[in-house]
């Protein structure tokens, strides 16, 4: 089973787009922190909850590969 933060993602397809490229943090069905860094990311987001959910976006200029 997803966690509700991952399903909160797939509903919301317009943050593929603005945040590409970056990290983005969720908790709780809302984008709490973004950016390029990694930790920084991380350390703004455990400001607002306990265990962020932490996602990569794919830069838009990337194809996937599945």
């Amino acid at each position: 089973m997803l966690p509700k933060e991952h399903a909160w993602l797939i509903n919301h397809t317009e943050i593929e787009q603005k945040y590409a490229g970056e990290y983005i943090a969720i908790l709780d069905e809302s984008l709490v922190a973004h950016g390029r860094d990694l930790k920084q990311v991380f350390q703004e987001a455990k400001k607002h909850g306990a265990n962020p959910y932490i996602h990569k976006v794919p830069r838009s200029d990337k194809d996937l590969v599945v």
